[in-house]
């Protein structure tokens, strides 16, 4: 048998070696429960660290070009007035000695003056085959003739009938520029040289034209014919 020296020897010994093994297992309990409380931090840092490389590869990624602006259209171009050609035709020819210009219009033409001067008007009518100046027989049509007197020619208007035919829009003794509008015709009817002269005359005016210091008559189409 042992004795109690050898027994208390044993018992020091198998405490020694139970505190060693307790102490080993307090450490791997302790080093187990640390890397324990340490893995989800790990965790979530690798996930908080890969974040912005997911948000970096969302910005890097291409997008899209901005849409061209629709181009503004070119406004449409504004229609330039066209001239309306003068309807006036001015004819030639001769008549009682005198070189004459025979003007036709349609109804509803403005017949302006060629010249500057004074305007003179006179009223003709036609009775028993006569030209007369003196009378005023409400029942038969009055022909005017409009003089127009510059300082050195003088032009002769003979249209239709007044108020009938034509509208005059001057007055006897009044000053008139070149264009200054003298009449309009209302008709298409025939100047009163018709009446007076010649029945196949169908010119709605007949003119002439003289030099007033010496009464020599000159052309008068170039005044009309421009």
């Amino acid at each position: 048998m042992r004795d109690e020296g050898d027994l208390h020897s044993l018992a020091q010994t198998l405490g020694s070696a139970a505190l060693g093994i307790g102490l080993g297992l307090g450490v791997l309990i302790i080093g187990f429960l640390v890397s324990r409380a340490a893995l989800p931090e790990s965790n979530v840092a690798a996930a908080t660290t890969g974040t912005p490389a997911a948000t970096a590869a969302r910005s890097s990624s291409p997008t899209s070009p901005p849409a061209a602006p629709a181009p503004t259209p070119s406004p449409a171009a504004t229609p330039r007035p066209t001239a309306t050609p003068d309807p006036l035709v001015v004819s030639a020819f001769e008549g009682q000695g005198l070189q004459l210009a025979a003007l036709t219009m349609p109804a509803g033409y403005t017949v302006r003056s060629p010249v500057a001067g004074t305007v003179t008007i006179v009223l003709y009518q036609y009775l028993d085959g006569e030209i007369r100046t003196d009378s005023n027989v409400a029942t038969e049509p009055s022909y005017p003739y409009l003089f127009v007197r510059s300082a050195d020619r003088e032009i002769k208007l003979r249209p239709g009938a007044v108020e009938r035919d034509v509208e005059l829009l001057v007055t006897d003794g009044q000053t008139v520029l070149e264009g200054t509008p003298l009449f309009r015709t209302r008709t298409t009817a025939a100047s009163s040289w018709r009446t007076f002269y010649d029945p196949e005359v169908s010119a709605q005016v007949v003119v002439s034209a003289s030099v007033r210091a010496s009464g020599e008559g000159i052309d008068p189409v170039p005044l009309f014919k421009k």
